[in-house]
């Protein structure tokens, strides 16, 4: 390798670094300018749809900010109101703001860890589900309040196969059955979500970088559960997984 081949690689490696500390300081600076609304909305659960919205205003303006262009593919007519289960594929800690950009708000069910990150973690466990996947006390607290966010007319968000599992994007990992319990039980319908290019955007690596892009979000029709027995849930566990997983295995772009 030539010299001018390794300074190249050097200033890549700087500029990384560079343009994620920029996307951090926004990130906090943007945070810090909505925390007064977000604390006041968290006190209450009534006053969370108010918290939702919030987060979805912040996302608009954050991305544009770090350079990161939007593109959104919803195949289906939004109805005001509707309650709504996303479940979307999870390659990228990126997917977690990309889910505040989606214009349905819904609370978000995450790993607990994301609850020990200071004043975020504090919106996040007010507001949000956190759950410990080992802890089988967590995983039951967590769907009891996801039970009870459904039943006070709030949309969920899932990243069904639990956490950033896969070592070869863009091939997923099986899905857990929480979301589509709840989507039988409640029969409210799931919304297949694809996230194209936030692993590449930020990749799930050990250096942490960001990069500026454009970021293909997929919404596929709601697909309502036909019945409520055990055999539905595997179906639709099943039928969800294939659409998003064929989505990803396309990578078709769009305007």
């Amino acid at each position: 390798m030539s010299w001018f081949s390794v300074i190249l690689i050097i200033m890549e490696k700087i500029l990384a670094r560079l343009f994620t500390l920029y996307a951090a300081i926004l990130f906090i600076l943007t945070f810090l300018f909505f925390l007064p609304l977000f604390f006041f909305s968290a006190q209450k659960e009534k006053w969370h749809k108010f918290a939702l919205r919030i987060n979805y205003i912040w996302a608009r303006i954050y991305f544009p900010l770090v350079f990161l262009k939007v593109k959104f593919d919803i195949r289906f007519d939004l109805i005001k109101n509707q309650q709504y289960i996303l479940c979307a594929n999870h390659f990228s800690y990126l997917d977690i703001p990309a889910i505040a950009r989606i214009p349905i708000y819904t609370k978000f069910i995450g790993k607990s860890s994301i609850a020990s990150v200071p004043l975020f973690g504090y919106m996040f466990r007010k507001i949000h589900i956190p759950v410990n996947r080992s802890n089988s006390k967590s995983r039951g607290r967590s769907i009891l309040q996801a039970r009870k966010a459904l039943d006070m007319g709030y949309g969920l968000s899932f990243f069904p196969e639990g956490g950033i599992k896969t070592k070869n994007p863009p091939q997923m990992t099986p899905f857990h059955d929480g979301a589509f319990k709840l989507a039988i039980e409640k029969q409210i319908p799931i919304i297949p979500v694809v996230f194209h290019d936030n692993h590449k955007i930020q990749p799930d690596k050990p250096e942490f970088n960001i990069s500026p892009g454009k970021m293909r979000i997929v919404l596929h029709s709601p697909i309502l559960p036909a019945t409520q027995d055990e055999a539905e849930i595997r179906r639709l566990k099943k039928k969800v997984f294939d659409i998003i997983q064929a989505d990803l295995n396309s990578n078709q772009d769009f305007i």
